[in-house]
């Protein structure tokens, strides 16, 4: 796990130092420079969600969220209880 996360964290350390990189006028924009492609093409905003629907997500994700996890198992208390043990008994 540690090696993936590592190799992870190499690979954006790599694109970041490739972003950081962008050596051309700034006047100019190549089709095949990807810094270029990202300042020019912007992500869409979110479409615009009523205010109702959002108060029926938000209630429905808190109860979800106030649901336990996984149903608990509540243990008999006489399953607690070690068996008894006397000491042996003695031979006549």
């Amino acid at each position: 796990m540690r090696l993936v996360l590592a190799l992870c964290a190499f690979v954006f350390a790599l694109q970041m130092l490739a972003a950081s990189t962008h050596k051309h006028d700034i006047a100019e924009k190549f089709d095949d420079c990807v810094a270029c492609q990202l300042s020019s093409h912007f992500p869409a905003d979110l479409p615009a969600t009523p205010p109702a629907l959002l108060a029926v997500f938000l209630a429905v994700a808190y109860l979800l969220a106030r649901l336990p996890s996984a149903p608990a198992f509540v243990a008999s208390p006489r399953y607690l209880i070690p068996p008894r043990q006397a000491p042996p008994c003695i031979a006549a």
